[in-house]
């Protein structure tokens, strides 16, 4: 599940600090900012060194957003929802609550 960190896209860092890409980003017009933003859900968490956004989600939140990614699938660009569905796949193969996820661009 390790990736190259050079594919832009949405990480997971493990407790030995191992990246795994989640969610490589699509040519819609979207990040992971957009899951607070859009559908309220999350804590967005500051990094002191770094301007990469972060976003944690606790078990409860990542049903919501599973939950909420379906229910409007159509309102929004596919690779949004492709996003959303995927952090919530990953939830679902990893321990830990909250899980807190990463863009790098």
């Amino acid at each position: 599940m390790h990736e190259n960190h050079k594919t832009p896209g949405v990480y997971f860092a493990d407790a030995d600090d191992e990246m795994s890409l989640v969610h490589a980003y699509t040519d819609d017009d979207y990040d992971l900012g957009d899951i607070f933003e859009l559908f309220a859900i999350g804590e967005f968490v500051s990094e002191a060194k770094s301007d990469r956004v972060m976003l944690r989600l606790s078990r409860d939140e990542m049903r919501k957003l599973k939950v909420q990614a379906d229910a409007e699938s159509f309102d929004h660009p596919e690779g949004y929802i492709e996003m959303c569905l995927d952090l919530c796949r990953f939830g679902e193969q990893v321990a830990g609550d909250p899980l807190t996820f990463m863009s790098l661009e």
